[in-house]
């Protein structure tokens, strides 16, 4: 007796359509066009994902109760495999950054062409798997770029600390290429594009971590009696360790922006913290260049960035009491050109939170989240020092400034009229905290611009429950030099206030 559509998925599980027609055919002896219409025609609990189709216009098939399970999504991974190469290169692409990306990096990850006849988008692929529940788009108040990442709870991802801080590290290692390229001429000095929230590199439609133009034999050709360049493309992934199926997403990124017809010779790199042997080996039989951070920039610079990446994650918050690990890594890392504003951002938080600690004393949390029940809303706060002998609870917000800006109004007012009574209300509510009172300060390496000094004063800085100040630059300078720590004060002169910050004058002490 042939089997029915539903045993057929209940053996087998969910799968292509075309394959369940297969089963029916090898197993029950039916003819092929019988097999598609018993499948065509089932329905009831069994169902077809809308939303996406797959070659030869099969669908994907599944019982209602397998739907979300571990056995689904593995299935859909099959079925991306062998007949949706877009959406496959989304997933692999987006489980080697562990799970999660920002939406803007998304393009570069899925590897798709922005806009080619026969070819998904990024965009339209991103819709898709949203339409599905694979992928989801999150917000955070931190932060005005949207975040891309997996759906369900079958998938690995890493915490958020871990990702945006592999993000600050891939930063700094694409400065690094930036002038390790420039140094060999490998680029056009001028010309090289790195990946950010506002622009992106793009060479023959595919987006890359950093691009420029090449004019190195045999990359350039001359056409016409002009030298027409060709180029050379880096994409950087610090996930360890780069998996087989990773290099063979970035091969298959290389082949699609090859394909056009008079396309210039595009030479690939692609930089990982580790390889697995697998991957080495098809990196070499496919002919793309992939190297480690220790081979290409040395041991001090690969380790830097490995601690970077353990001081800015949840994992390593407690370095911030080891001030001269800190400084450590700050002057590393900041011998790469172009990464010193980048990194100074970054460990700003680390460096106020280890003087706040050695000044002050107490225990200390650096990048502490919250949430409210009432209201749904989550922050992260910067600073939250618990001091000894009845003194309050200090929490400081945090503002990094290069030089020539400021703390602008708008910053002040955000922090005073939205986060304070957001993050007093969260604490307030922790029974560690009952009955102790609460600081609230805001500190900057850089001036706060005069309007915002001028509101502030006129708004109420000691409410019942918590009080509000703030240091800028001047002060902050003249505070840390009640260091113990050789090393705070070391990396805070020579990273925050030895520049034209320096000479700024006392605004509002606190």
């Amino acid at each position: 007796m042939s089997k029915s559509v539903r045993t057929l998925l209940k053996e087998h599980g969910p799968g292509m359509t075309s394959e369940l027609i297969n089963f029916m055919i090898e197993s029950n002896g039916l003819l092929p066009a019988t097999a598609r219409q018993r499948v065509a025609r089932a329905k009831g609990e069994i169902k077809r994902l809308a939303g996406l189709r797959f070659t030869k216009n099969a669908r994907f098939i599944y019982l209602e109760d397998q739907y979300d399970t571990p056995k689904f999504w593995k299935a859909i991974e099959r079925a991306f495999q062998s007949s949706g190469a877009s959406y496959w290169g989304a997933v692999v692409g987006l489980r080697a950054r562990g799970g999660s990306c920002p939406k803007f990096l998304f393009p570069s990850v899925c590897g798709a062409p922005l806009a080619r006849k026969s070819h998904l988008s990024p965009d339209r692929i991103l819709e898709r798997l949203k339409a599905i529940h694979l992928l989801e788009e999150t917000s955070s108040q931190e932060t005005d770029d949207p975040f891309i990442r997996f759906r369900p709870g079958f998938y690995d991802k890493k915490p958020d600390a871990v990702i945006k801080a592999t993000l600050v590290a891939e930063k700094a290692a694409l400065l690094a290429l930036r002038d390790w390229a420039r140094k060999i001429g490998f680029g056009s000095y001028g010309r090289f594009k790195i990946r950010d929230s506002t622009s992106q590199p793009v060479v023959s439609g595919i987006v890359w971590d950093m691009s420029a133009p090449s004019y190195m034999r045999p990359l350039a050709s001359l056409q016409e009696g002009t030298i027409k360049p060709g180029f050379v493309v880096f994409d950087v992934n610090l996930h360890s360790p780069v998996s087989e199926e990773s290099v063979a997403l970035f091969v298959r990124k290389h082949k699609l922006a090859s394909a056009p017809v008079n396309v210039a010779p595009i030479m690939p790199f692609l930089i990982g913290e580790v390889f697995t042997q697998g991957a080495f080996g098809l990196a070499r039989k496919s002919g793309v260049a992939v190297t480690t951070l220790d081979t290409l920039f040395g041991e001090e610079i690969a380790k830097g960035l490995r601690d970077l990446i353990k001081l800015l994650s949840n994992t390593g918050a407690t370095a911030a009491v080891n001030p001269d690990h800190l400084y450590y890594v700050m002057s590393v890392l900041t011998k790469i050109e172009g990464a010193a504003n980048n990194l100074r951002g970054a460990l700003f938080e680390l460096a106020v939170g280890s003087l706040a600690r050695d000044i002050e004393g107490g225990y200390l949390q650096v990048g502490r989240k919250g949430s409210d029940p009432s209201s749904g809303r989550s922050v992260e706060i910067d600073i939250l020092l618990d001091r000894p002998e009845g003194k309050s609870v200090l929490i400081i917000e945090c503002k990094s400034k290069i030089p020539g800006t400021s703390v602008s109004q708008e910053e002040i007012k955000r922090w005073y009229e939205d986060r304070v009574p957001l993050i007093y209300k969260i604490l307030a509510q922790d029974a560690r905290y009952r009955d102790r009172s609460f600081r609230f300060e805001l500190w900057s390496n850089g001036p706060i611009d005069p309007r915002a000094l001028e509101w502030m004063e006129l708004q109420n800085t000691g409410s019942e429950g918590f009080s509000v100040g703030w240091k800028d630059g001047a002060v902050l300078k003249e505070y840390a030099k009640k260091a113990e720590s050789s090393a705070i004060r070391k990396m805070l002169n020579e990273h925050y206030f030895r520049h034209p910050l320096a000479g700024l004058k006392n605004s509002t002490p606190v």
